[in-house]
């Protein structure tokens, strides 16, 4: 902020946060025409990279996409940008953000700030990369298959197609920002290396069912790929939670 955070009057704090608020969705709307003007002009190239997990397992002929209504593909093509722009300017949303509440943090809090949400962008990443990769091709092809041997002719609706790999891509991403949850609650104590270590059963527990919930394969595999990677990174945030109370104690020792 410009004035020292104390100082600031409510009046002061309101008209820095709608700065901070406008900066954030100009940004977005500047984003947004960017990447749709580049969607329109590659509209099959982004379709074709869009069902590329899916075909890669099936002809042609054996899936095809519908639009059921005259202006489905524009509004898939909107819904897409807004989406693709959103992630594109995450890291200036979270800089504001963090320009925001960075002045009333302590030292020790500004020390992980910046870390915290450096390996978000990286978490958030990789979770999307594992769903398109592994977690689409099986998901999609186990229903497509279903619907093939019940001697149906899978012909979907290119929303409802998009839509559901979007969901499963974010849901994945975000997912994948466990750590990075635990992390901040351990860095303003709510929680405690102990007790997320005496929890640990009901976290896998929880894991293991939001796991299946959010990947509808009756052969669980896609559940695994899910669950795995997250309790490796409860473990992980567990870890990097006794560093910090570490740390704290021997501050705290030395002082």
């Amino acid at each position: 902020m410009a004035t020292d955070d104390k100082s600031m009057t409510l009046g002061e704090h309101l008209t820095e946060l709608r700065r901070r608020v406008i900066i954030c969705l100009v940004a977005t709307g500047v984003a947004f025409f960017a990447v749709f003007a580049v969607f329109f002009a590659f509209k099959k190239q982004t379709l074709a990279l869009l069902i590329a997990p899916v075909t890669r397992h099936f002809q042609q002929s054996e899936f095809v996409l519908r639009t059921l209504e005259p202006f489905e593909g524009f509004m898939v093509m909107t819904k897409l940008s807004l989406i693709a722009a959103a992630v594109l300017v995450s890291p200036v949303i979270v800089h504001q953000i963090w320009a925001f509440v960075s002045p009333g943090l302590k030292d020790d809090e500004l020390r992980w700030g910046k870390p915290i949400l450096a390996s978000g962008v990286v978490l958030f990443a990789g979770g999307v990369a594992l769903c398109y990769f592994m977690v689409v091709p099986a998901v999609f092809t186990f229903f497509l298959r279903v619907n093939t041997d019940m001697g149906v002719d899978p012909a979907w609706s290119l929303d409802r197609f998009v839509h559901t790999e979007l969901m499963m891509l974010v849901g994945f991403g975000l997912a994948f920002e466990l750590p990075l949850v635990i992390t901040f609650l351990g860095l303003i104590g709510l929680v405690t290396p102990e007790l997320l270590t005496r929890n640990r059963k009901y976290a896998i527990l929880l894991i293991t069912i939001g796991s299946a919930v959010l990947t509808p394969d009756a052969s669980g595999i896609t559940m695994l790929i899910m669950a795995v990677p997250l309790c490796v990174l409860y473990e992980a945030s567990i870890v990097v939670v006794k560093i910090i109370y570490s740390r704290r104690r021997r501050r705290a020792l030395a002082g």
